[in-house]
């Protein structure tokens, strides 16, 4: 420090040195991680042919289901014991899939075998056993060598031949919809085999980079057909899994079978292989440190690649430009904290986000009549006039939300119902932006859309939606009448998408991630926003609520320890 301020001539020089070394540095390496790599602790590729695997498959598959509770036969206490599951349908599914079998690891005292992540749609949930050779096809490694030649380019595909003997077809057009990441690679799962003084569950984990039932029995060392005790689901709902405190059960009406922590205790089998277990309340759970565990698996199995923070952060920095507020300043919020907050100082949000799930099914369905929740909403915290705490927007359709007492983290989010104050106000007119302010800023570009938006201080409201052209989608209007500093990821220029574009899997390294990664891009700018709300039994919209919470307590933590 002596020597830069008493020699201005060196300090400059210094400087400048410093500045062409950074320079050269960030030219030879624009991207660090420009490939996710294949963990440590993976299960490898089968080398079986595809007519051995089918025949070890229909083996397995005879194996007693668990409507049978009768024992298997005892194996050596020394032998190490595991659990796996099947994925299916989407990321957040997946997701709350592991979050689940972690859990049954944990209170099992198993060592946690996890299949890889499928991005894209990868399959929907189909009656056991059919979920087991659907998912041996889809990560079966000869479709690496059929479907791409040498140099990683797509190779035509021909015609499918109908086999009798096969369910369905598959080939390169199904191989190539989705694309297979270790969760390891994009996700801290290794903070689910850290110690718990340490913050995490102590759970060994495993991971498979195929689902070949044949293969994971060699990889696993099982031997005997009693080693593998093989769950199918005839329902969607069909099992669900209770922690005994003592007190009469009170069985949960979705699903169609109780069993106790205790019951699956008392299986002997080395592997016990669930089917399909996902839903936020498939496990009842009553001891104290329940609530912990979730919330640590929560903060586990967060999406936190860094080019999903590069892609965001060019959002980031263009929504916030010029806002009163820096970046630093911005804390992301709940509903009920900002209440107090507003009350106290009544200092109103400038950056808003809001998901609306749209894309499909009862959402697709819903989404006229959910509209006018959000712009009423999302008015309130504006104006400062809630009334409703509400974090999630739409009318439940929790068949629990009145007669299912847990109230863990997860299930609080999911169980509210809306009020009578939201519903009421859904029926009311919808209010609009005054019409001086909409006509200064209709047709106005990006930058200078951005510009108006601060010199008129109006409020910034971010939407994340999987609606197709949210602009001019007619059941979104209201939104944008309400709202015209409303932006959504069509608005900006492409430059957010290169960084995505550098990552590839080694599990599936000819298949593009970019696609797939676009929509973790929209739920980290609206995990930023001082507010946010999602769409009720949206677990997508659950997953940015638990990513907010995240980005707090990391806050909270960096200034503890900056303090």
């Amino acid at each position: 420090m002596l020597f830069l301020s008493s020699n201005s001539r060196k300090r400059s020089t210094l400087i400048a040195i410093t500045i062409l070394f950074l320079f050269i540095c960030l030219q030879l390496l624009p991207y660090e991680y420009n490939n996710l790599p294949l963990p440590n602790k993976i299960l490898n590729w089968g080398d079986d042919q595809q007519q051995q695997q089918q025949q070890e498959i229909n083996e397995t598959t005879s194996v007693t289901n668990i409507e049978d509770p009768s024992p298997t036969p005892s194996v050596s206490s020394l032998d190490e014991k595991y659990l796996t599951y099947l994925p299916y349908s989407r990321f957040s599914n997946q997701r709350g899939t592991l979050q689940n079998a972690a859990l049954l690891a944990k209170y099992l005292n198993r060592t946690l075998v996890v299949p890889p992540m499928f991005l894209g749609y990868a399959n929907g949930w189909s009656p056991g056993p059919l979920l087991y050779p659907i998912l041996e096809q889809m990560t079966d490694p000869l479709f690496q060598e059929k479907c791409f030649d040498k140099d990683g380019q797509l190779v035509p595909e021909e015609p499918p031949v109908f086999d009798p003997e096969e369910p369905y077809p598959f080939g390169c057009t199904n191989f190539t919809a989705y694309a297979m990441v270790p969760w390891s690679a994009v996700t801290d799962l290794e903070l689910l085999s850290q110690p718990e003084e340490k913050g995490g569950l102590g759970i060994k984990v495993l991971e498979r980079s195929d689902m070949s039932l044949g293969t994971l029995r060699k990889e696993l060392d099982l031997k005997d057909e009693n080693d593998m005790y093989l769950m199918e689901d005839s329902t969607r709902y069909q099992w669900h899994f209770y922690q005994e405190d003592g007190n009469p059960l009170q069985p949960n009406p979705r699903y169609k079978n109780e069993v106790s922590f205790n019951q699956l205790k008392s299986y002997k089998a080395r592997l016990i292989h669930f089917y399909g277990i996902f839903g936020y309340d498939r496990l009842r759970l009553t001891d104290p440190e329940s609530e912990e565990y979730r919330l640590r698996i929560q903060q586990a199995l967060l999406f936190n690649h860094p080019s999903i923070m590069d892609a965001s952060s060019i959002i980031l920095e263009q929504l916030l430009d010029g806002l009163e507020k820096d970046k630093t300043d911005i804390m992301p919020l709940d509903s009920s904290q900002a209440h107090h907050q507003t009350h106290s100082n009544k200092t109103l949000p400038r950056f808003v986000a809001a998901h609306v799930r749209a894309g499909d099914a009862d959402f697709l369905k819903g989404l006229k009549d959910r509209v006018p929740e959000f712009v009423h909403q999302l008015w309130a915290i504006m104006t400062g006039s809630e009334t409703d705490v509400n974090d999630l927007i739409g009318n439940s359709n929790n068949i629990l939300s009145t007669t299912n007492t847990t109230t863990t983290s997860d299930t609080k989010h999911q169980q509210q119902t809306s009020s009578p104050s939201s519903s009421s106000s859904s029926s009311l007119p919808l209010p609009k932006a005054p019409a001086s302010i909409r006509k200064q800023l209709e047709h106005l570009e990006l930058s200078d859309r951005l510009k108006r938006c601060t010199a008129l201080e109006q409020m910034i409201l971010y939407i994340a939606t999987d609606a197709p052209s949210p602009r001019t989608n007619a059941d979104l209007t209201p939104l944008f009448d309400a709202f015209p500093c409303t932006f959504v990821m069509a608005d900006f220029e492409n430059t957010w998408y290169e960084p995505l574009t550098t990552i590839k899997s080694t599990l599936d390294p000819h298949k593009p991630l970019a696609d797939h990664l676009v929509m973790f891009v929209d739920a980290t700018v609206c995990a930023w926003a001082e507010r946010f709300v999602g769409t009720r039994t949206s677990t997508f919209s659950n997953y940015i609520i638990q990513n907010r919470h995240a980005i707090v307590d990391q806050i909270i933590q960096k200034e503890e320890f900056d303090f």
